[in-house]
């Protein structure tokens, strides 16, 4: 299966009307209504989910139809008052056709 850039391959239920986007809070494992709430919810905390999500559909991808030009990568580490974090690297190299004042991403 070839890689599909289309954003509704990478979350679920994926949609836009020209203006927002919009995708199911279920669509990001964990995310919650309490989470994504636009007045008492921690776009942080949403943040980290979807980094999560994309690393777990990255890795899901057969190695020959990721994007060569995307590198994501994780690691657990523990500091010396025992508290564990996970950071979520990527890496992204975009080449671009600049028409204008209009910055095109070139795809890979």
């Amino acid at each position: 299966m070839a890689f599909d850039p289309a954003p509704s391959s990478w979350i679920t239920s994926w949609s836009e009307d020209g203006t927002d986007i919009t995708f199911p809070i279920a669509s990001i494992p964990n995310l919650s209504a309490a989470l994504a709430d636009a007045a008492t919810g921690d776009w942080r905390l949403c943040i980290c989910l979807i980094a999560e999500h994309t690393l777990n559909y990255f890795s899901s991808l057969a190695p020959a139809d990721r994007p060569t030009q995307v590198t994501l990568a994780s690691n657990l580490f523990v500091d010396s008052a025992g508290d564990i974090y996970k950071t979520i690297s990527v890496t992204a190299k975009i080449t671009a056709v600049m028409t204008g004042s209009m910055f095109t991403p070139d795809p890979e």
